[in-house]
């Protein structure tokens, strides 16, 4: 659920009078322009609370981010977990964080997040006790855990090898039902985020996913939460 600022009221409020004064200015004299031109007041009033969202929009089939149905689905279990806005991050350069989050239509929603201090990672890992794909649930439980020297070292060399930032956002394995394996980055000032659905299964070495397994199994089990995927 979008949260309200006052940045938004303010926008609403400005945004409505500009409207109301349109219409009398123009409306009548041109219903048509009038029309136009608030349809594009309303969509700059949408951006304002676009800001809140927690993926960017693809705009294009294969573009960067996601879709906005994905979007929606996927935030709303970020948001009972409490977690940070990643694409946010992207403004401070010196930022390196990696994000999992595993969506199982009928299992707990799961989240691993690392970030980099120095040569060091911190590690946070949340559970909900829903279903990924109906209701998420809440919160039920939180781990947060300093990564040790030979851990971050494997992990750093982990991220190295998956070449995240050349990732494709999306694959052409597709199914209704499942798990939904997201995993978002950020590092030197950029964005990314990659979706595949059932990761583990239906051939992830023809899916060329080897080393994307490979980080998500090394964070789920670093995680130490009761409920996570074995394989």
């Amino acid at each position: 659920m979008t949260r309200l600022t006052r940045h938004h009221l303010h926008r609403i409020v400005i945004d409505s009078s500009c409207r109301d004064k349109l219409w009398n200015d123009v409306g009548w004299a041109n219903p048509v322009k009038a029309i136009i031109l608030v349809w594009a007041l309303w969509c700059a009033t949408a951006l304002a609370f676009a800001d809140d969202s927690y993926f960017p929009i693809k705009t294009k089939a294969g573009g960067e981010g996601v879709t906005a149905f994905e979007s929606k689905w996927y935030g709303k279990s970020l948001e009972r977990m409490n977690e940070p806005r990643l694409p946010g991050f992207a403004k401070d350069v010196n930022a390196d964080t990696y994000r999992i989050m595993i969506l199982p239509t009928w299992g707990s929603p799961i989240v691993v997040r690392v970030q980099r201090h120095g040569e060091l990672y911190s590690l946070s890992a949340r559970r909900l006790d829903g279903q990924g794909g109906y209701d998420p649930g809440k919160l039920v439980e939180a781990k947060d855990i300093e990564l040790g020297a030979d851990d971050s070292k494997s992990l750093a060399v982990l991220i190295q090898n998956l070449n995240f930032f050349q990732l494709s956002a999306e694959d052409r394995v597709r199914g209704l039902d499942g798990e939904q394996w997201i995993v978002e980055g950020v590092s030197q000032g950029k964005y990314h985020v990659a979706v595949r659905w059932c990761a583990d299964s239906y051939h992830p070495e023809k899916r060329k996913l080897t080393t994307f397994l490979a980080l998500c199994r090394f964070l789920l089990d670093k995680s130490t939460l009761s409920e996570r995927p074995k394989k």
